[in-house]
């Protein structure tokens, strides 16, 4: 319910991010290794860069 909630609540603007975050959410839910990369990025131990770093390294953060 909470999908059609924020659905009807957006405005031209900003629907196509609702959609994409809940298609993203989906995608992650329906992922068989969804709950490992999930502790592992709340974990801080996840491969990569995060977005913040990154951020952060360009100068804009």
């Amino acid at each position: 319910m909470e999908f059609y909630r924020e659905m009807g609540e957006a405005d031209v603007e900003t629907i196509g991010g609702v959609l994409k975050r809940w298609w993203l959410r989906a995608e992650l839910y329906r992922d068989p290794e969804g709950d490992r990369i999930h502790a592992a990025v709340q974990a801080g131990t996840a491969p990569g860069t995060s977005a913040s770093a990154v951020l952060r390294r360009f100068g804009a953060v």
